[in-house]
C-alpha cells in the first residue's frame, strides 16, 4: 500500500466488502434483487468505489455520502442480526450483514474524521436511502420482511417510524463521532 493514502485504501476495502457480498448473493440467491441487503451492497460498493476514484476530489460529498451509507448498512445489519435473527454462515450474508457494515463503520470512526465536513442536518437527510427503498419496497410489492413490516398490519406506520427514528439516531451517533474531531482540528489549524 505505499503511496496509496489511507483514506482511498480503507474506502476500497468498503467497495471490494460490498461487491463481495453482493456477488456471493448474486450467484446464490434465486432473486436477490428485491431484498435491502442487496440493493444496499450495491449502492456501498458503487459509493466507496467512486470515493476511493475520486479521492481528494470528493471532499465535499464525502461527508454525506459515507453517513448516508454507513447508516444504510448499519440498518441493514442490525435489523438482520436483531429483527429477523438471520445467520452469518453464508458468504453473503457474512460480507453483506456483517463486514461491509463494520468496514463502513471503521472507515467513519478511524478514517478522514477531521477532514470531512457533517451538517447538522445530514443525520436528518441520511433517511433517504432508506425512504427510497421503502417507496420501492411499497410499489413493487417486495413481499419479503413480511414478519415485521407488513403494509397490511395496523402496525406498519408504527414500525416505519421506529426505523426512521433508529435511522436518524444512528446519524447522529455518527455526526458526534466527527463533531468533536473536526472541532478540534479547525481550532488548532486556526
Amino acid at each position: 500500500m505505499d503511496g496509496v493514502p489511507v483514506a482511498v485504501a480503507s474506502r476500497l476495502v468498503v467497495a471490494v466488502c460490498a461487491f463481495v457480498g453482493l456477488g456471493f448473493a448474486v450467484a446464490t440467491l434465486n432473486d436477490p434483487w428485491p431484498a435491502l441487503s442487496q440493493q444496499a451492497s450495491l449502492f456501498a460498493g458503487v459509493v466507496y468505489l467512486a470515493l476511493a476514484l475520486a479521492g481528494a476530489r470528493a471532499a465535499r460529498v464525502s461527508g454525506w455520502l459515507r453517513g448516508a451509507t454507513t447508516v444504510l448498512l448499519l440498518l441493514v445489519c442490525l435489523t438482520y442480526l436483531t429483527v429477523i435473527e438471520g445467520d452469518l454462515y453464508s458468504v453473503s450474508s457474512l460480507f453483506e450483514h456483517l463486514l461491509t457494515p463494520l468496514a463502513a463503520l471503521a472507515d467513519w470512526v478511524l478514517v478522514g474524521r477531521a477532514a470531512v465536513v457533517v451538517r447538522w442536518w445530514y443525520p436528518l437527510s441520511w433517511v433517504l436511502p432508506p425512504l427510497l427503498y421503502l417507496i420501492y419496497f411499497l410499489v413493487a410489492d417486495v413481499g419479503l420482511y413480511r414478519g415485521f413490516l407488513d403494509p397490511q398490519s395496523p402496525d406498519f406506520a408504527t414500525t416505519v417510524a421506529l426505523f426512521l427514528v433508529a435511522v436518524v439516531a444512528a446519524g447522529y451517533l455518527l455526526y458526534g463521532i466527527v463533531r468533536p474531531v473536526r472541532t478540534r482540528a479547525v481550532a488548532e489549524a486556526g
